[in-house]
């Protein structure tokens, strides 16, 4: 399984971090973790084709994770070079179909395919099987409806997406034993903001739930003035590093 960090940022421009946005490759399917606004151009940065893409994770419908969606529709269906033939599978929290409904009543059929057809599958803590994979869903505590998801291929190697999240069970029992645990850190240390984490909240889950690496990401730009892994190592002595846009990890 091959990860690519497409943007490590959030909703705040910044030069350094574009909008939340990770790649996921496994043996047979290319799948997206949102795609916040800035997705599409950053995908050619890591030399990927929105037409290579197979499925679509969304944790939440917030903007800076979703951005991108219309835009990506748009263009597989009017893009000369672009266009999409083969079937879509777009995976999220309840709702999901009808934040789709609501799109739609703005964009109409500019954004429905027609040489091509979009799999909704709606997800509240349940396991799904793919070729070669599996994704497990987890209700995290952010937004009403929030997923953080565990994809683990054949080889029985786990990466965990929180999405947006706060402290809670739902990302510690996703977490349990997976290889790379990808965490939002929102704050830097002492300005924790409901419904995000710090360093040493991030460093207490990769801690409890006994994950092998931990990666901080969705950083807002404060972030990178401070020193994020001091107050993290107090809680969690394993492997961890800060998130950049187009780091790449295997597992």
């Amino acid at each position: 399984m091959d990860i690519t960090i497409i943007g490590s940022g959030t909703c705040v421009p910044s030069q350094l971090r574009a909008s939340p946005c990770v790649m996921v490759k496994t043996a047979d399917s290319t799948i997206l973790c949102d795609t916040g606004p800035g997705t599409l151009r950053q995908l050619l940065a890591a030399d990927t084709l929105i037409s290579d893409i197979d499925m679509i994770i969304y944790s939440h419908f917030h903007l800076d994770h979703t951005a991108d969606f219309c835009p990506f529709l748009f263009a597989s269906k009017y893009g000369p070079e672009l266009l999409r033939s083969r079937d879509l599978t777009v995976m999220g929290p309840p709702g999901l179909l009808q934040w789709y409904e609501n799109l739609k009543r703005v964009h109409g059929n500019w954004i429905e395919p027609e040489l091509f057809t979009i799999h909704w599958i709606e997800t509240a803590g349940e396991k799904h099987l793919f070729k070669g994979f599996s994704i497990q869903s987890a209700t995290v505590k952010h937004s009403n409806a929030c997923i953080a998801v565990r994809i683990e291929d054949d080889t029985n190697q786990a990466l965990v997406y929180s999405g947006d999240t706060d402290y809670c069970e739902g990302i510690i029992d996703i977490s349990k034993n997976a290889a790379k645990v990808l965490l939002e850190c929102s704050c830097p240390e002492g300005c924790k903001v409901a419904g995000h984490l710090t360093p040493s909240l991030a460093g207490r889950i990769a801690r409890e739930s006994g994950c092998k690496s931990l990666v901080l990401t969705h950083l807002y730009p404060a972030c990178d003035r401070h020193d994020l892994l001091a107050p993290l190592r107090q809680e969690f002595d394993g492997p961890c590093e800060i998130a950049y846009d187009l780091q790449t990890f295997s597992l």
